[in-house]
């Protein structure tokens, strides 16, 4: 099978989930037996390289701009791909689908199948024109596709609910990682094993680090709060968080971190974070579970999906309210170290039952 991939910046992935998402699931599809192409975005690989891990990629170029650069990529690579040997083009995103009619107009023996990774139209970084553009793909998205995928259980109630359609859902996966010992980030950074809380993603207003960082500077522990991460056209909203962490010594912002510096700064960290609003399935909470760290997150329904109603793999805040952020940070920062390292291996092994890419894969 021959198969085009829009929607995505590339691989290999440096950078946000959808992309992490694309390189585990192709890659794998790859080994299989499968011929896949994913039509990358210039400036975010590196356009010398044409394969990667079995995986062609076809980079285009585009604008630079938040509101354009993703459409007008997508455009482009939908032209091709309508045109090429492929026999499915995966869209993955809603913005995306906007364009689904292009395939079903020009190439309708093509089959289209769409991968949702969240509901893009309600991120908070779109202005009222462009989410309700976005809102528009959302439509198309349950419209022109053959196959509708979703990476929960609680999108894929939405879509059902929504749409009165029967979309699958093909949970994201983990790759299980070795323990990394501290050297690099410690080095760079001044960090000491288990001695920080952790945040990691995207510094955008949906993920509400403010709300982290206003609860955290009313407790009184000697832990440092690490947020690894930075803007994605939301430069405003970063030197915001700065300024309100400025006062706070104990609190780091280290930018994007790839590679050994990523997996070393999940290896040591005491507790992990997610305040976020609104998510699909998040890659990073996945992540630091594989770690067998324990996990503090908002309670929205795809956090509540992996950490259980009832946190069996780890805690969830009362309510997205900065004092009950507090009030849960100071009753874990309460608890015996060996109570939290049991919290932590159970959700380890959740993930490495349940979120193994190779079954996933498969699906």
């Amino acid at each position: 099978m021959k198969i085009a991939v829009v929607g995505s910046r590339g691989v290999p992935a440096t950078f946000g989930g959808i992309e992490k998402h694309c390189e585990e699931i192709y890659s794998r599809l790859v080994q299989m037996g499968h011929f896949v192409t994913i039509y990358a975005r210039k400036g975010y690989i590196d356009n010398r390289i044409n394969e990667y891990k079995g995986i062609k990629i076809k980079p285009l170029w585009t604008f630079k701009s938040k509101h354009l650069e993703a459409t007008f990529h997508t455009f482009w690579a939908l032209l091709h791909a309508v045109f090429s040997d492929a026999d499915i083009i995966h869209f993955h995103a809603q913005g995306p689908c906007l364009f689904a009619w292009i395939p079903k107009l020009l190439s309708p023996n093509k089959k289209l199948i769409f991968t949702c990774h969240g509901i893009d139209w309600q991120r908070n970084k779109w202005n009222f024109l462009a989410s309700n553009i976005i809102r528009l793909g959302e439509i198309f998205s349950a419209t022109f596709f053959d196959t509708q995928i979703t990476v929960s259980k609680s999108l894929e109630e939405y879509y059902r609910n929504k749409y009165s359609i029967n979309p699958i859902t093909i949970i994201n996966g983990v790759t299980i990682s070795s323990i990394k010992e501290l050297e690099l980030i410690k080095e760079k950074f001044g960090l000491n094993e288990k001695d920080y809380l952790l945040f990691v993603g995207r510094l955008v207003p949906e993920k509400a680090p403010h709300k982290l960082i206003e609860a955290y500077k009313q407790t009184k522990t000697e832990k440092k709060l690490v947020l690894v991460g930075g803007s994605a056209s939301t430069d405003s909203y970063v030197a915001h968080l700065k300024d309100l962490a400025k006062d706070d010594k104990r609190i780091i912002f280290t930018s994007y971190l790839y590679g050994d510096e990523l997996k070393e700064i999940y290896s040591n960290a005491y507790l992990y974070v997610s305040t976020s609003e609104l998510e699909g399935l998040p890659l990073t909470l996945l992540e630091a579970m594989s770690y067998g760290i324990p996990v503090l997150s908002s309670p929205i329904p795809p956090h509540i999906e992996v950490i259980g109603k009832n946190e069996e793999y780890g805690y969830l805040f009362n309510s997205e309210k900065v004092s009950d952020i507090k009030e849960k940070l100071e009753f874990i920062l309460s608890q015996p170290q060996l109570d939290l390292i049991k919290k932590g291996l159970k959700g380890q092994e959740r993930i490495r039952t349940q979120h193994n890419w190779e079954s996933i894969t498969k699906k």
